[in-house]
């Protein structure tokens, strides 16, 4: 009966080990699943940097001294020369994560010992060759060169060889402990198992997510095509920075400028998002047309948009426009552009105004500084019933009556925030404050 009893105890043991060792089965089955969960958060991209042939719109973008992004490699810019693949690791979670170790597999090749760094939610790694020039075949595992394009089977030399390889690189990054390998089964690393820079030139490959077929070169491109505001209101440009598979840039820098039209010179900048966009809002207290580029600049040069439009207006009172005297035109000031006492409250410089006059012109169908009015007295042009909120208004200096005819001179333009309580009658005066004046 003991024996029996221990036989049975043995046995449940050994069940109750087997139950443990599958549930830390299981466990380890689902911790090995986690990285792939987490590892959704990380962009990694691959591209090929060729400053010896360089072209602005293959070379990879962001680089060293791009917005919120750690650069390990060559550097200063002006005495490297660079020859070699690169990987980025974009932080897409919205945490801070740690790279621990980057590690590049060629064949029989291997680079690795970039230092460990701390990226910010949103933020870029890059690494690349440590220090400048290129070097044929194994130069590993410190990658003070990187000259991927020339590695092939075993580490040897491929230089000048343009038969595919077909050998795909692997990306072992170790974030926050947990290590990831990623295939550039697109061969960006080494530009198609060959050597690009002796077999087709330019080697340089923008970003391109790893996996993917090499994007080799970007686009910028800048909207709306054209638009139209009022004065004093704001216009949003927006450019957008991808490769040229449309996979979008993060953390370029982006300046846009106005070429030509009333804003001419003015500039502006930003920085790409992870919809590779970057916007400029600015406002314009003049008249007329500006013409808006895009640009984006790397040590190969630069890539501009295409250009678009922005059209400031101005909006008078409908079928003509109020008029206020010459000593009302100061920027703030209170005026009164409509009314019975119209005579009494705007005074000008060169006297009183015919009593007849209540403030409102219709004879001129666009008019402008220079130019000249004319109105019948009174309410007899029949003004509009409402009025905009902000309303241009002629600034005039002279005030004549001949006949039937009322006419003036028009020294400015300006605008004006009207106040409510106008109406269509002297009887309902309208006022407000200049707050531009647009000539």
């Amino acid at each position: 009966m003991g024996e029996s009893r221990r036989q049975h105890l043995g046995r449940a043991s050994k069940l109750s080990v087997l139950s443990l060792l599958g549930i830390l089965t299981v466990g380890a089955a689902l911790a090995n699943v986690i990285p792939a969960a987490a590892s959704s958060n990380i962009g990694v991209w691959v591209a090929y940097a060729d400053s010896l042939r360089a072209d602005p719109t293959n070379f990879p973008t962001p680089w060293v001294g791009s917005p919120q992004t750690i650069f390990e490699g060559c550097a200063p810019v002006s005495a490297c020369e660079y020859d070699g693949g690169a990987i980025r690791v974009v932080n897409n979670s919205g945490n801070t994560v740690h790279v621990g170790a980057i590690a590049v597999h060629i064949d029989t090749c291997t680079y690795t010992g970039w230092p460990a760094a701390d990226l910010a939610p949103g933020a870029d790694l890059i690494v690349t060759q440590l220090l400048t020039g290129g070097a044929g075949g194994c130069t590993g595992p410190t990658p003070n060169t990187l000259d991927t394009s020339d590695i092939g089977p075993l580490g040897s030399s491929y230089a000048g060889v343009c038969t595919p390889d077909g050998i795909q690189p692997r990306v072992d990054i170790t974030v926050d402990n947990v290590t990831t390998s990623y295939t550039d089964s697109g061969q960006v690393l080494n530009t198609g198992g060959i050597d690009g820079g002796g077999c087709t030139g330019n080697e340089s490959t923008q970003w391109t997510t790893i996996g993917h077929a090499p994007c080799r070169s970007s686009l910028l491109s800048l909207a709306p095509p054209a638009q139209t505001h009022p004065v004093l209101s704001t216009a949003t440009v927006t450019a957008t920075f991808t490769n040229s598979c449309g996979q979008p840039l993060s953390n370029t820098a982006v300046n846009f400028s106005i070429l030509s039209g009333p804003n001419a010179g003015l500039t502006g900048s930003g920085a790409t998002n992870a919809n590779g966009q970057a916007s400029f809002t600015y406002s314009s207290a003049k008249l007329g047309t500006d013409t808006l580029l895009a640009a984006v600049s790397n040590l190969a040069g630069s890539i501009n948009s295409n250009t678009v439009t922005a059209t400031w207006t101005v909006e008078f009172a409908k079928g003509g426009a109020f008029v206020i005297s010459d000593l009302q035109d100061v920027n703030g000031n209170a005026v009164y552009w409509w009314g019975a006492q119209w005579w009494k409250k705007d005074h000008l410089s060169s006297g009183l105004a015919p009593a007849s006059f209540k403030g409102f012109e219709n004879g001129t169908a666009s008019p402008w500084c220079g130019m000249t009015w004319t109105t019948r007295p009174g309410n007899s042009p029949h003004p509009p019933s409402t009025v905009p909120g902000l309303m241009a208004v002629i600034v005039t200096a002279h005030v004549t009556k001949r006949g039937p005819v009322i006419s003036g001179d028009i020294v400015h333009i300006v605008l004006v925030r009207t106040n409510p309580g106008y109406g269509p009658n002297p009887g309902h005066p309208g006022t407000g404050a200049i707050v531009a004046t647009l000539c």
